[in-house]
């Protein structure tokens, strides 16, 4: 999601490689690091890890000492090099003649400077990173160009003596309906097949957006490789095994550098359990490589990114364990209507799951309830359904690493409660105006549903805050007081705020917008942790407003359009302004910056009207 410019090389770099290194075994999880400019102390610990991948931006003197130090101590491992470059080759251009171009001007020179030891150290090449440089998948037309790209560029790096890593895709792509996506993936096989014969992988990026451990949803944003996996099974059974390097991942919002990455958007610890999460569904995948997540040594350009402070633990959490792990902390439980919500709060020290243990009785005997657990980011929570209201159970959780189990965790005791409440939940999210542009004052809706066993207290308020991107309410309803029957829903709209406006005022961006039923807990539910639905909400800086139209002498029309970036629109046109109904130009497009290039060949034609609507 991140196109990384040219950075000015550090220099006075500290010499963090030890004399005498022993070669280690590779570590047995799939996470590493995408290092950026620098070999700092964090880059000194990953690289002690003994990743099974690494990947280097450039070939300044940082990042060559960096790979140095991990070929000594990893022979084994694999490192991945992306050359930067501004240059840019649009769909109009030659796309065999713009591989040979990229290859000559791009890769090769640096490549060549290199001594013959050096040149050794790399194993696999990818070419231009998510777009930045040519058509991906945006488009049927645009994958047709790359794989004409990628299938001139793969031999030419394969007969330099490197592996081709071909793609370099964006999280999120292709755009467009399942059928659309499915039409992409299978115009790119042949490069796919060939990268393939050649030895070679081919590279995706993978990053959550909330830190979802909901397979569900996750299954489109760090897990959405799998959904090509799937077509390959299905349709081409050749490339089920195909190699796979995510060769960027972590957490990304929007793509902002101080905002957008882990360090805005929770602790080290919530991160740390997240990426525990997302190496055991790697672990699921035999074709995939490794993920390099984005990025060390570059604190100054991606602030927010920087896996710095929490290099340590990953060090440490890619080494393989010589002991079981530690008894879990911070064990807690709550009782809802018919459900035992746990949650513990220690953080993995190597690839970890949990083993749920209970008993009617303190002190035991225990029986395991769940095995492999590993889902959650601000605590690790399992849910056990198997008991009754009324009822008392005694709850401790092991820890489980490559080694073995470690010991029981301290005992939580869960008492059920044996009474009918209310259980509200948010069933619906709405807004107005919609579409919203920045500094509209935006009204927001909820209805809310009781699904509980019981009324909600008459005379009581049933509230709801409306949130945004995880902050505090800043705007609620707080106007209805009837009682809301068993199975009944009410719409709500809010009423007030924190500026005493019932309204908000947007700012542009793709944001989460989140309602909260009986958010500040007026009223006891049986279920006290489903009061919430987020839904995404994107805010335009305006209207998108299309730029002049070119034509070039290959009846090829050109324009761009001003856009918002993370925000997704559709281009439209029509041949009869005065008939017909407008017809899609291809998939939706995702901004990346704030305006967008559009072409259309205009083969025939006399005459084309377009249009631009946001569609997110």
């Amino acid at each position: 999601m991140r196109a990384v410019g040219r950075i000015a090389m550090i220099t006075g770099l500290l010499a963090l490689v030890p004399s005498g290194v022993i070669a280690q075994t590779l570590s047995p999880g799939k996470l590493s690091a995408h290092l950026i400019n620098s070999y700092t102390i964090g880059v000194s610990n990953i690289v002690a890890g003994h990743p099974r991948v690494l990947k280097i931006l450039d070939l300044g003197s940082g990042m060559l000492q960096a790979a140095r130090a991990y070929k000594a101590g990893t022979p084994t491992g694999q490192i991945v090099l992306r050359i930067y470059t501004p240059k840019s080759y649009p769909i109009t251009d030659d796309p065999a003649v713009s591989a040979t171009n990229f290859w000559t001007t791009v890769l090769q020179p640096p490549l060549k400077a290199l001594s013959a030891s050096d040149r050794a150290l790399i194993d696999y090449l990818e070419g231009p990173n998510e777009g930045d440089s040519t058509p991906t998948w945006q488009s049927l037309q645009a994958a047709q160009w790359f794989t004409t790209f990628w299938t001139n560029l793969s031999p030419l790096i394969a007969a330099a003596g490197f592996k081709p890593c071909i793609g370099s895709i964006a999280v999120g792509n292709p755009p467009g309906t399942p059928s659309q996506i499915q039409s992409n993936i299978s115009t790119f096989v042949p490069a796919l097949r060939q990268a393939k014969s050649l030895g070679g992988a081919w590279s995706y990026h993978a990053y959550t957006i909330n830190y979802t451990t909901d397979t569900g949803v996750e299954n489109f944003y760090s897990l959405r490789y799998r959904q090509f996996y799937g077509q390959f099974t299905s349709q081409y059974p050749d490339l089920a095994d195909m190699p796979l390097i995510l060769t960027e991942g972590g957490v990304d919002q929007s793509g902002t550098p101080s905002t957008s990455g882990w360090q805005a958007r929770g602790t080290a610890a919530d991160y740390e359990r997240w990426l525990n999460w997302f190496e055991h569904q790697l672990a699921q995948d035999s074709y995939v490589l490794g993920c390099t997540l984005f990025e060390i040594g570059n604190p100054g350009g991606w602030s927010s990114f920087d896996l710095e402070p929490i290099a340590g633990w990953l060090g440490n959490y890619l080494i393989t364990p010589t002991n079981p792990p530690p008894a879990p902390m911070g064990l807690a439980g709550v009782a809802t209507n018919a459900t035992a919500l746990l949650t513990w709060t220690s953080a993995p020290l190597n690839p970890t799951t949990y083993n749920v243990k209970r008993s009617r009785t303190s002190g035991g005997p225990y029986t395991t309830m769940a095995t492999n657990v590993s889902e959650g980011v601000k605590a690790t929570s399992y849910t056990d359904t198997a008991v009754t209201n009324g009822g008392t159970y005694c709850y401790v959780v092991s820890a489980a690493n490559a080694v073995g189990e470690g010991s029981n965790s301290s005992q939580v005791t869960v008492t059920m409660p044996n009474t009918s409440l209310p259980d509200v939940i948010v069933t619906a999210v709405s807004w107005t105006p919609n579409p919203a542009f920045a500094n509209n004052n935006i009204t927001f809706r909820a209805t809310v549903k009781n699904q509980g066993t019981a009324p909600t207290p008459s005379g009581v308020t049933l509230g709801i805050g409306f949130s945004i991107d995880g902050g505090p309410n800043v705007t609620w309803s707080s106007s209805y007081t009837n009682s809301l029957a068993t199975n009944a829903s009410v719409t709500l709209t809010a009423n007030g705020g924190p500026t005493g406006s019932s309204t908000w005022k947007a700012t542009p961006g793709l944001h989460t917008l989140t309602a909260t039923a009986d958010d500040i807990n007026r009223f006891p539910e049986s279920n006290e942790g489903n009061n919430a639905m987020s839904v995404k909400l994107s805010i335009s800086s305006g209207p998108p407003q299309i730029g002049q139209i070119t034509i070039t002498t290959s009846n090829v029309a050109g324009f761009t359009f001003s856009a918002t970036s993370g925000i997704q629109y559709q281009v439209q046109f029509k041949n009869d302004l005065n008939g017909g109904q407008w017809s899609d130009l291809g998939a939706d497009i995702v901004a990346r910056s704030n305006t967008v290039s559009v072409s259309d060949n205009l083969s025939g034609l006399s005459q084309r009207f377009y249009r631009v609507l946001q569609s997110n």
